[in-house]
């Protein structure tokens, strides 16, 4: 990721480098969080944030989110039919369109927030709202089957994406956004969030059970990242 303030004099107190790790989810979630906590009480560091934030919302080719219904009342199927029945109510949210390759050797997943009309990406540790919409990007360095699941408050496991009952092949590439988003229920507290990057497209089902469980245990050949975000 390269920072919009780049060529500029940088009066945060905290590193650029950290900036770019914790809007692109690389930092740890104990070390996002610590990060998180510093730049709330730093207004320097806060204003570096915001300014940053800001370049991600430049203008860039607009990719349409779905509003599902309460993901965790509905299976897989249901909400591949709803997916449908409202597209024609859905928004917008800019996010940065397929093509740079990654130049790292790792997968990452990355977050765009829609809060009352206006896009930010958020990191790990992020509070966002009920009724905020939300939709994933990922960086891969090679063409990989993805799915993101997560565990709400309540111990519901969900899939935010794909639709469909398996992982989706997506191409490399560094901040790919994927096809679908979701807006978010009224659900509060953290939420836990799992990318899957694998090899095959796997079953998702008995992951988002196994989620549900503890789990889940990871299939051979898929790579996992894990964080959180915090609803209220």
């Amino acid at each position: 990721m390269t920072t919009s303030l780049a060529n500029q004099a940088w009066d945060a107190c905290s590193s650029a480098l950290q900036f770019d790790q914790y809007l692109a989810g690389e930092l740890d979630p104990p070390d996002a969080e610590r990060f998180r906590a510093h730049v709330d009480d730093c207004a320097r560091c806060t204003s570096a944030l915001n300014e940053l934030r800001s370049g991600a919302k430049e203008r860039l080719p607009p990719l349409r989110v779905v509003p599902f219904p309460p993901r965790s009342r509905f299976p897989i199927r249901a909400l591949a039919a709803a997916a449908g029945i409202v597209a024609a109510a859905s928004l917008l949210l800019v996010v940065r369109s397929p093509g740079t390759r990654s130049k790292g050797t790792g997968f990452t997943l990355g977050m765009y927030v829609e809060h009352q009309g206006e896009v930010r990406r958020a990191g790990p540790g992020e509070t966002v709202a009920p009724g905020d919409a939300v939709r994933f990007a990922v960086s891969a360095p090679v063409d990989v089957f993805v799915a993101v699941l997560s565990l709400d408050a309540n111990g519901h496991g969900s899939i935010y994406f794909p639709a469909g009952g398996r992982a989706e092949r997506v191409q490399a590439g560094n901040d790919v956004a994927l096809p679908l988003g979701t807006r978010l229920d009224a659900t509060a507290g953290e939420e836990r969030i799992l990318g899957l990057f694998c090899a095959s497209p796997v079953e998702l089902e008995p992951l988002r059970l196994q989620l549900e469980r503890g789990g889940p245990e990871i299939p051979d050949g898929c790579q996992v990242t894990r964080w959180s975000f915090v609803k209220r």
